[in-house]
């Protein structure tokens, strides 16, 4: 039976996690961990381990008919053929699905797109589907000139791979010893009372997906002979396995920051110094300073490949025209503050309540103050219920914040990247004091452009307060957004890709 001490770890924060993942690095020989083709996998691993234990902590479930509609999806896209280029590429982007917004007509890139300015026409963007949902039907309105929508084909050696290691357990991953590694699993079950069989089998599953895809990423490159990669996250099975195979290409990749960066991040911090590289991206290009810091003390990357580039779709969605839709215009009019509280998917439990108890707070005190409220994308609640209350206005989780940034008042978050954000568009925050979440995003509490509440109550003082001065405080807010956003984002990258030999 888990004790209550066992429980209370186990419901710990990312924090603790993050501790414990540097506990595991401190009491083993993490980088003996090695498959026979020589991949060291500790990189990897730290990430799954976090991973998997967030999700238990918050006792993440999804529905059946997601996983449904989910499988049925995968099944219907891999029977078409993966269409390739038929010629050497010059460069590569890899993204998602959840990075494409609506700008006009067009189903736009925020991360890639902006790179045609200074790649030219021979540029590729190959997009992943979403992990919690299937690709929009948009393919006729991308705006990536060159689109490759990417999947494993039903009839291929991923997939034959995949059939022969679920129904017979053929291994394709073979590590040197896993002595170490079932060590690793025994101690982190013993200090979370997870179950040391499921955990177990999480762990040696993703690594016979993260080596079968590595192998497709690689004989996918090698065709291709890209000079450079672009990837929009650099952390996950699939992601670390697209750098590796860059990696034993001799294939520069690159990471460009997609969110934020915290110095509890195990996608970019580690405590313990390793000359262990392995499934990382080359090179990071970050938004500002701030998080270029955060990296270079975290000893993960190599200090010279983290570089300060800016964020180039920021730049241009503050200067353009808003995009919003008529229903939505309509409903925010009749209200005279706007507040825009974005989820996080890790706590959207309490985030939702929080929304309720200040809906309520706000109807008591009648005050005329609409909640806009945009979930995760990563989350699959669902908020219908939310609809009942005549002062929040849910918008589609896929919907793009900076749109909604333009027109609302306040920001509030417990912890997500929309907080650093806000501020480029004058937007102060409000943060949700929710567990230790809200501790990650202290470096912006100043109480000059962004402030913290416990309660609905204490929330709604709060902003009294900075509706009372709110031309000052605006203005703090564009002041503070450039300790975290570098100008000139593009002329940026252009100059760090002369740099490192790439001929535009």
């Amino acid at each position: 039976m888990k004790t209550r001490a066992q429980k209370e770890e186990f419901n710990s924060s990312p924090i603790h996690l993050f501790n414990l993942i540097s506990n595991i690095e401190q009491q083993f020989p993490v980088d003996s961990l090695e498959s026979e083709d020589g991949t060291k996998i500790w990189n990897l691993l730290r990430i799954l381990i976090y991973f998997y234990l967030q999700k238990k902590t918050e006792g993440t479930k999804k529905k059946k008919n997601f996983f449904l509609k989910k499988m049925v999806y995968i099944l219907w896209e891999s029977i078409k053929p993966l269409r390739l280029p038929r010629k050497q590429v010059e460069f590569c982007g890899f993204s998602g699905t959840e990075s494409r917004k609506l700008l006009g007509n067009f189903f736009y890139d925020i991360y890639m797109d902006p790179l045609y300015d200074i790649l030219g026409g021979d540029y590729y963007v190959f997009e992943w589907t979403t992990p919690l949902g299937y690709r929009k039907n948009y393919t006729k309105n991308i705006y990536s000139k060159n689109y490759v929508p990417i999947h494993i084909p039903l009839v291929s050696k991923p997939s034959l791979r995949l059939v022969l290691y679920k129904l017979i357990k053929k291994s394709f991953c073979c590590l040197k010893s896993d002595n170490c590694l079932g060590e690793i699993i025994a101690f982190v079950c013993r200090r979370t009372a997870i179950s040391e069989k499921e955990f177990s089998k999480y762990i040696y599953d993703s690594l016979e997906i993260f080596f079968i895809m590595k192998d497709f990423f690689y004989h996918i490159l090698k065709k291709m002979c890209p000079k450079a990669i672009f990837l929009r996250c650099g952390y996950g099975r699939f992601h670390m396995a697209l750098a590796q195979a860059c990696r034993e290409l001799n294939i520069p990749c690159i990471e460009l920051q997609h969110g934020i960066i915290t110095k509890n991040h195990v996608g970019y911090v580690k405590k313990t110094y390793s000359k262990n590289r392995d499934c990382l991206p080359e090179y990071i290009l970050t938004y500002g300073n701030f998080f270029t810091d955060i990296i270079k003390k975290g000893t993960l990357f190599k200090l010279d490949r983290i570089i300060t580039v800016g964020f180039p779709y920021l730049n241009e969605v503050i200067n353009s025209k808003k995009r919003l839709n008529k229903k939505f215009q309509s409903y925010i009019s009749n209200f005279s503050i706007n507040l825009f509280i974005t989820s996080q998917w890790t706590v959207k439990n309490k985030i939702k309540k929080f929304v309720i108890d200040l809906s309520n707070e706000i109807d008591n005190s009648g005050k005329n103050i609409c909640i806009v409220f945009k979930p995760h994308p990563r989350d699959t609640e669902d908020y219908s219920s939310l609809a009942s209350y005549n002062n929040i206005f849910v918008v589609d989780k896929f919907e793009d914040p900076y749109e909604i940034f333009k027109v609302v008042h306040i920001h509030s978050t417990a912890y997500s990247t929309c907080g650093i954000e806000a501020l480029s568009f004058g937007v102060p925050n409000i943060f949700i004091n929710i567990e230790e979440f809200s501790k990650e995003m202290f470096h912006l509490i100043d109480n000059k452009s962004s402030f913290i509440v416990a309660s609905a109550k204490e929330y709604l003082d709060k902003l009294d307060s900075i509706i009372s001065n709110y031309s000052v405080i605006k203005n703090n807010a564009i002041k503070k957004s450039i300790e975290y956003f570098k100008p000139g984002a593009l002329n940026n990258i252009e100059t760090f890709l002369n740099k490192i030999l790439i001929k535009l």
